[in-house]
């Protein structure tokens, strides 16, 4: 009897096992890096979603993302404004590693202020190797749009690795800060690069001031306001104008066939500006609570952001972390997502996301920290943080106080425990004084010129330079 193996195949067993060697041997076709789209949005706070408590704020589309993607609860920018956070999270540094603790401008000196605020760079060293640039060299097409604010001529994004830029600096006869535009040549982008991998790195200049929206939409918030809270009319009409462009650009993933391999990150810089001037009056901007404080401050308020991050195929729908996390942990994970190896000596105060978007529960970090030793407006005066485990402390350096916060028990900030836990206070201060010293941060000086002395503090000290050591103010 003929064997039916051999009848079946029409050919001998020899050769078809060797058939089946070469079929198993043949190289396979390596799969596609997945492409990636970061949302930047410049001062949404942490609860201007409709996902994260907003009940005035209209974002259905934002609101659908995060129940397909990871929202993170406990996300935090690097800074309480923006320019710090910006570069933070393209370098996957502290701002006050890098030096760049303000924003472009700035503070200018006063003689009546305390303190000579700290010196700054304004401009994101072009030897800083960002997210972009590894990117770019694993392959992927760059473009840049929008918001870009840590650095003038000579410093700009198509010199830090992105191979499209548009700035479309908002006119003041826009009715929607340039998110339409933005958003245009966000979609053009990734059509035209359809075939490759791409990274569009979309910063609206929206929520910021001055505020633009169309008056028709803006109408009919001014119907349903409410007298107290998130009750501004033009700000609603700016977060449902960010929402419709989130939804164009999803809408083109989609019909590109892209959507099961496209990362999508929406992220703000910093927490939502609490007040603004309108005329000759002062009304409210958004309000964060129950957070405390708003942008530029280091109360919850003024640094917690929204973060949701959706990996296709990874990150399960629906998923919240409650695992603190801080904006330049998204240049480690972008190269852990894209498959590309890290770059510790870059990225070194950064942690990827990863583990945590795999469905793990910790990172093995022990704080975070916040240098800010300037003055903002009327908002904030020189001040440092650390938040480890539960604990929050914040440094005054004018007046050498503290304030310790308990967050799990008192997540608004009401109940300052540094006279009643006078140790615990005294120990992490002193854990972030060392950290100062370990980043070179650096710190304000008194003034002599001004009419009150400061108190006895911080000032000068944690191995930092003085204010007027850094040539650029």
């Amino acid at each position: 009897m003929r064997n039916p193996i051999r009848k079946i195949l029409g050919f001998s067993l020899p050769a078809a096992m060797l058939l089946s060697a070469h079929v198993q041997a043949a190289p396979s076709k390596p799969e596609r890096k997945p492409n990636i789209v970061i949302f930047l949005i410049d001062d949404l706070g942490w609860r201007d979603l409709g996902c994260s408590g907003s009940t005035f704020y209209q974002t259905p589309t934002i609101d659908r993302f995060a129940a397909g993607a990871m929202r993170f609860n406990e996300s935090y920018a690097s800074a309480s404004i923006c320019s710090p956070t910006r570069a933070s999270l393209l370098t996957g540094k502290y701002p006050a590693r890098l030096h760049l603790t303000h924003i472009m401008g700035g503070e200018k000196p006063s003689p009546k202020r305390n303190l000579k605020t700290a010196g700054w760079i304004e401009n994101l060293p072009l030897p800083e190797v960002t997210f972009a640039e590894v990117l770019k060299e694993g392959g992927y097409a760059t473009g840049h749009f929008g918001k870009w604010h840590v650095g003038g001529p000579g410093f700009t994004p198509d010199q830090q690795g992105f191979d499209v830029t548009v700035d479309a600096t908002p006119a003041k006869n826009r009715q929607d800060k340039n998110v339409t535009q933005l958003t245009d040549a966000a979609i053009a982008f990734m059509q035209a690069h359809a075939k490759e991998p791409f990274l569009a790195y979309v910063c609206h200049h929206t929520v910021h001031v001055p505020y633009e929206a169309d008056e028709a939409m803006t109408d009919i918030y001014r119907q349903k306001a409410p007298r107290t809270g998130q009750n501004h009319t033009k700000m609603a009409a700016m977060i449902e104008t960010l929402d419709h462009s989130v939804n164009r650009v999803l809408q083109t993933l989609d019909e590109l066939g892209l959507a099961d391999n496209t990362i999508v990150i929406f992220t703000s810089d910093n927490g939502g500006l609490r007040h603004v001037q309108e005329g000759k009056q002062n009304v409210t901007a958004t309000d964060n609570a129950p957070a405390r404080g708003g942008k530029a401050m280091l109360y919850e308020g003024g640094i917690r952001v929204p973060l949701i991050i959706k990996w296709p195929g990874v990150t399960r729908p629906g998923s919240i972390s409650t695992v603190p996390v801080i904006s330049m942990d998204l240049y480690p994970t972008l190269l852990d997502m894209a498959g590309l190896p890290p770059r510790p000596a870059q990225h070194l105060d950064g942690l990827s996301l990863a583990p945590l978007l795999r469905g793990g529960e910790t990172l093995q970090r022990g704080a975070l920290f916040w240098h800010f030793p300037h003055y903002h407006s009327n908002v904030a005066t020189p001040m440092g943080s650390l938040r480890a485990g539960d604990w929050k402390l914040i440094e005054f350096f004018e007046r050498n106080r503290t304030e310790l916060y308990n967050l799990k028990d008192d997540f608004s900030e009401k109940h300052n425990l540094a006279a009643e836990l006078p140790e615990k206070a005294a120990a992490l201060r002193q854990q972030l004084h060392d950290w100062r010293t370990s980043v070179g941060a650096l710190m304000p000086a008194a003034n002599p010129k001004s009419p009150r002395t400061p108190a006895k503090s911080a000032v000068g000290t944690s191995g930092s330079k003085p204010a007027n050591s850094n040539p650029t103010p």
